[in-house]
């Protein structure tokens, strides 16, 4: 629900504020990262926009307050002129402006190598051994697709944790995957063709493409990409506490489930459907902000 008024209330230390409405005051708590954004502009006398849950309340200095699901903006209130200190409107348009200038986009997604089950202490190092991506314009329309095991260096054999993920045997994985020679040049001709920006979702996959090069002793492509973590993106833009799960994402935007199959070429599919819908709602056109929100709280 929906709320706005002059901020009449501070308490800080509480994380709460009190707002007037009509004769009343109506407190407000906000949850730590929200806080953390917001407490330089919280004073008595600055005017809010929020948006709460009707259904959620805390108990804090012993106020009873609801629990701030959302901010919209934050001004100050002069004779003259008024000073806007934040604008969630404002910042999602520099967002759609930003999304619309990225042109191609590949959006990738990478299976890597597993310890045992066993295997306890530090220093394995995970490689790549499938890699899926498709390729867009800036209108969404797709351009290529790509899907192949690839042959780690480091760890020859397949663990059987990697084998009870991905539902593939070693014997059955090794007549499938091509090299990782191979699979650069493919690469790098992607990015030569193309030259899209690369979107993940999750930064661990860019750690990995980024290492395979030194582990495998090629040329570095890092000068030839620009990175784009998605995950960060939505967890930004919807003020989110924890990164949030790409197939729950799925699962919210069109209503139906997608069985993870761990599959690199249909996670990445996956993406491309979660970009496609977060893009929208940046833009406003499936207006499913608020229910998000609420959802991945």
């Amino acid at each position: 629900m929906k709320v706005n008024g002059i901020i009449h209330n501070v308490f800080l230390h509480e994380k709460l504020i009190g707002i007037r409405q009509q004769k009343k005051i109506i407190f407000f708590y906000f949850q730590n990262s929200q806080m953390n954004l917001f407490k330089r502009y919280l004073y008595k006398g600055i005017w809010i926009e929020l948006d709460y849950d009707e259904n959620r309340m805390i108990k804090k200095r012993d106020k009873e307050a609801y629990i701030v699901s959302f901010v919209y903006q934050i001004r100050s209130l002069g004779k003259y002129n008024s000073t806007i200190y934040y604008d969630k409107k404002m910042l999602n348009q520099s967002l759609s402006k930003f999304l619309k200038s990225l042109g191609n986009i590949m959006i990738l997604d990478l299976e890597m190598t597993m310890p045992s089950y066993n295997f306890k202490g530090k220093g394995f190092k995970p490689e790549i051994i499938q890699a899926g991506f498709v390729v867009i314009n800036s209108q969404g329309e797709e351009l290529c697709r790509y899907s192949n095991y690839i042959k780690p260096k480091l760890n020859l054999k397949l663990s059987k944790r990697v084998e009870d993920f991905l539902k593939i045997s070693s014997n059955d994985f090794y007549i499938k995957a091509i090299s990782y020679y191979e699979f650069y040049e493919d690469f790098k001709e992607i990015l030569d063709i193309y030259q899209p920006v690369i979107m993940v979702y999750g930064k661990n996959d860019i750690i990995v493409l980024n290492d395979s090069y030194s582990i495998n002793e090629m040329p570095s492509l890092v000068t030839q990409s620009r990175y784009i973590n998605l995950c960060q993106l939505i967890k930004n833009f919807y003020d989110l506490k924890n990164d949030p799960g790409l197939f729950k994402l799925y699962k919210l935007y069109y209503g139906e489930d997608d069985v993870q199959i761990h599959d690199a070429f249909n996670d990445c599919e996956v993406t491309a459907l979660v970009y496609k819908a977060f893009k929208d709602d940046v833009n406003l056109i499936n207006n499913k902000v608020e229910v998000l929100r609420r959802e991945l709280e």
